[in-house]
């Protein structure tokens, strides 16, 4: 009777070491991403971050575990309506093989081989594939298609990876496996170059999103309107009533709050793929936040023709 006693509660034990391992693997797994996440961010946006203190490490695992998250569920998507696909492509080998007198090779996990799955994967993909050709970008630094990309690509493979169950050969280590996808996302992100850094960093507070207004110092306005000239960046400054201060939203803050700089992205009003790089004191940058805000820029009045008085 004592060792059917002792079952359970080894059960209990080797459930609880379970977790904790898991829990350790998903902290490293987040200090990871926190610095692939914040190399990726500056290399692709060309700034080097200065004055970092240890209280923006908060920022790094914040942005880390926003990144994982959206990551994460993205990916699941794309792994979800990429199943049809894996299913069909492990019946056709099967089929092959069986012709061929040899016994199967693969099946996909029990947990998802089954029609109604297959069948609301296939529904799935066709509701991705829709979003892909309809969906529009509503700013230049949006990329929405390329996150979207991302997500199909990074979920097919981990279809193959993961839901793909060989009959015979062994599967890979699980570190193996997860090394092999981190790598295969880092890569992706830096093929497509998606909207989902930046996502992730406007979730953070350290990105201001498309439409916010950005706000300048007087000082500050003054350096940046001339620096957008001699780049031929056409911005509209509109100064802000009974205050010394300029906004506009022709301005992206891609970082702002950690640190001693902050970095502005100032686009053309005409052109949204021209833009030019702005280094600025974190002093004199504020973004005002919220999905609606009553600054609006006064029309620009046309100059009268010369000899004409009005």
């Amino acid at each position: 009777m004592e060792p059917k006693k002792k079952e359970p509660v080894d059960a209990i034990k080797s459930f609880i070491d379970v977790i904790q391992t898991a829990f350790t693997a998903a902290w490293k797994a987040v200090l990871l991403l926190g610095g692939l996440i914040l190399v990726a961010y500056c290399y692709f946006e060309s700034i080097v971050p200065e004055g970092l203190s240890l209280g923006d490490a908060f920022f790094l695992a914040s942005a880390a575990f926003s990144f994982t998250c959206i990551a994460l569920i993205g990916i699941g998507f794309g792994a979800f309506s990429a199943l049809w696909a894996l299913k069909l492509v492990v019946v056709a080998n099967n089929f092959r093989l069986k012709r061929r007198g040899e016994p199967p090779a693969a099946s996909l996990h029990r947990a998802v081989d089954n029609g109604s799955t297959v069948f609301m994967s296939s529904v799935v993909a066709l509701a991705f594939a829709s979003t892909l050709i309809f969906l529009r970008d509503q700013s230049p630094d949006a990329r929405m298609h390329a996150t979207l990309l991302l997500f199909a690509a990074a979920g097919a493979i981990a279809g193959i990876l993961l839901l793909i169950v060989p009959t015979k050969a062994q599967r890979p280590g699980i570190r193996l496996t997860v090394s092999f996808l981190a790598m295969t996302l880092f890569g992706l992100l830096v093929a497509t170059r998606p909207a989902l850094l930046n996502l992730a960093m406007v979730n953070l507070g350290v990105r201001s999103a498309p439409g916010q207004v950005v706000v300048f110092s007087d000082a500050e306005h003054t350096q940046l309107a001339a620096i957008a000239t001699a780049r031929g960046v056409k911005v509209q400054f509109c100064k802000l009533p009974t205050t010394d201060k300029w906004g506009t939203r022709d301005a992206r803050a891609v970082w702002h709050g950690a640190g001693g700089s902050s970095y502005i992205r100032l686009f053309d009003e005409t052109n949204g793929s021209r833009d030019v790089l702005v280094r600025a004191n974190r002093a004199d940058v504020e973004v005002i936040r919220g999905e609606r805000t009553g600054f609006n820029c006064a029309p620009k009045v046309a100059a009268a023709p010369l000899g004409k008085s009005s």
